[in-house]
């Protein structure tokens, strides 16, 4: 009888701590800051999306101002103007796969991305919630923090 008690208070205990880490939700992106120097890598402009449910995540970030240019425009441009065009259109980052959390840790297990070298990669990432916003942060080898906020919509 007293292990039958037991884990039925195991179980709820179980059950109460998955339902403090569920992250299922749609956020949108509002700013990615390194934490040492307050600068942000990337466009203060750049929109995002970052969708996460029933073990599942897709996360896509692009700057608004990217331009689109047809086919044929794009052939009848030089070399050079091609390439800077390519670069602009290529500043995406995107991936969608699994993900696991606990309390405070992220695992993005990443079945596609717009980076073929990471597909089936793994990323851990810290994580906080702040009222309605998701703080994802990472640490580059150079000790330097960034600070992903997403904020619930």
């Amino acid at each position: 009888m007293n292990r039958f008690v037991v884990f039925i208070v195991l179980l709820s205990a179980t059950g109460l701590a998955n339902a403090d880490v569920n992250l299922d939700g749609a956020y949108e992106r509002v700013s990615l800051t390194n934490t040492r120097t307050g600068v942000s890598p990337e466009s203060a402009n750049r929109r995002g999306l970052l969708i996460m449910g029933h073990g599942h995540y897709s996360m896509m970030t692009m700057n608004p101002e990217r331009r689109f240019i047809e086919d044929e425009e794009v052939a009848a441009m030089s070399d050079e103007d091609q390439i800077a065009y390519l670069k602009e259109w290529l500043d995406i980052n995107g991936h969608t796969g699994r993900y696991d959390a606990d309390d405070s840790t992220l695992t993005w297990y990443r079945d596609i991305s717009e980076n073929p070298q990471e597909v089936g990669t793994i990323s851990t990432l810290n994580y906080e919630r702040r009222d309605d916003l998701l703080v994802i942060w990472f640490t580059l080898p150079n000790g330097d923090r960034y600070d992903w906020i997403w904020k619930k919509l």
